[in-house]
This record gives structure tokens, sequence and C-alpha cells, in this order.
């Protein structure tokens, strides 16, 4: 059969190979500088959160700084109330001196429970700050590997691409101009660059729609190139390549039993 197909379908078959594998590379390497935009985005927005610990635990540390020094003044007031108590002339400036003590007294209860707050507050920030920057840390080094990683990668897809241009340069040569012309013109319509694609079973494997019986007829005949009434990609029978049309064949399915017959065998 094959030695009966036009060459012509053969060579734009193998162009459309060459093609599909130089779109692969072609994508692979586009996700490269994505990968990498990504890389440095985490890495970013850890280190802002990080930033932001350490903003919180400056502000907790200032807000506690001040109210120890509040807590000390007030216990210079309660040394000062017990020094006038002794000094007092009468019963009003003793009430009066009392009621000044228990209200400060009160006070340096409030200012030391707040301060304890502040003081488990600090060292649950320190301990968030010390995670996120072993956090920080491992990311880094994961990051520099990932980015020499795609480093060698992105020269070896390069060298790949230049290679495969060059393959479908040599491709092209085997190809009628007027052919030629109208699968790049095609191809370009479709963003998973198909063009030349097979008929199977009186369908188009791309659109999955129903080909003609009269042009699937022709087709088989494997001297004409037509195209899909429905997507307008050019067509071939998959008949005219074994390899092709036992992938495209569905799989037989087992019969009922067949299973457990098989997973007692295998016990």
């Amino acid at each position: 059969m094959k030695d009966q197909i036009d060459p012509q379908i053969v060579a734009l078959r193998t162009l459309q190979r060459q093609d599909r594998r130089l779109t692969v590379l072609e994508r692979k390497l586009r996700l490269i500088p994505k990968r990498l935009r990504e890389l440095d985005g985490d890495l970013a927005k850890l280190e802002k959160m990080l930033e932001g610990e350490r903003a919180t635990l400056e502000e907790t540390r200032s807000f506690q700084g001040r109210q120890q020094s509040q807590l000390q003044d007030e216990e210079d007031m309660v040394r000062n109330s017990k020094q006038k108590m002794g000094q007092v002339k009468n019963a009003r400036e003793l009430n009066a001196t009392q009621r000044e003590l228990e209200t400060t007294r009160r006070l340096i209860t409030t200012r030391t429970e707040e301060i304890s707050k502040l003081q488990s507050a600090v060292r649950a920030t320190e301990e968030r700050i010390a995670k996120m920057n072993a956090m920080l840390t491992e990311l880094r080094g994961q990051a520099d590997a990932e980015k020499t990683r795609l480093a060698a990668e992105k020269i070896r897809l390069e060298t790949e691409i230049t290679r495969a241009r060059a393959t479908r340069g040599q491709l092209t040569k085997g190809l009628e101009a007027r052919l030629l012309a109208t699968y790049e013109r095609i191809r370009q319509r479709f963003a998973d660059g198909y063009a030349f694609i097979a008929a199977h079973r009186e369908r188009c494997t791309a659109c999955k729609m129903q080909v003609p019986h009269v042009m699937y007829m022709q087709l088989m005949r494997g001297n004409e190139i037509l195209a899909c009434e429905s997507c307008g990609r050019m067509l071939y029978w998959s008949g005219l390549f074994p390899d092709e049309e036992a992938k495209l064949e569905p799989k037989p399915k087992a019969a009922p039993g067949d299973e457990h017959e098989g997973g007692a065998d295998a016990a």
C-alpha cells in the first residue's frame, strides 16, 4: 500500500511531525521565562511577608518599651505616695494619698499584664521570623538550583530548535510550492499547529466531524490530499500508515470475567 502513496503525502506528513516536535520544543522554551518569574515571585512574596513580620516585631518592641517606661514612672509614683503618707497632716490628706496610691497600683497591675502579653507576642513573632528565615534560605537554595537547571535546559532546547529548524528547511524542499503554501496558511490558523490530519473511520481526527463517504474513498486511494469540510485541515487516510492506524483504533474491551480471571492467575 505504501508504495502506491503519493510521495507528497509522505513528505507532508513528515513535515507535520517535524513541525509538531518543533512546536513542543518552542513551547517549552517559552515556558522557561515564566517559570523564572514564578521563582522570583515566590521569593519576593516570602521576603515581603518576612519584612512585614519584622516591622510588626519592631512596633511591638517599641510599644513594649513605652509601656515599661510608664510602668517605671508609676512605680516611682507609688514610692512617692508611700513617702507622702508619712507626712500627711490630716485625714483628708491621708484619704487623698491613699486613693492616689490605689489608683496607681491598679494602673501598675494593668500595665504589668499588658507588658506580659507584649512579651509573649514578641516571642511568637520572633519564632515566626526564625521559621520564615529558614524557609527563605531553603527556598533560595531550591530557586538557585532550579535556575541552574533551567539555564541548562534553555541551552539544550535552543540547540534542538536550531537543529529542528534546519531539518524542517530540508523537508520543505521536497514539497510542491503550492502545497507547502496551503499547508503553511492552514497551520497558522490553529493553535495546535496541526494542518495535515489523518481521517480515520470516516472522521477527521482533529475536529471529529464526519468525512463524506465519497471523499473518504478518494483519500483511501492515497493519491489525493483533500480538505476537511468542517475545520478546513488537509486530510490523508490513516490506513496509509499502519502504525498510525493502529494507534487510532480503539482498544478492545476486556470480556466480562477476564479481569477477575486474570487477577486469580496473577495471584
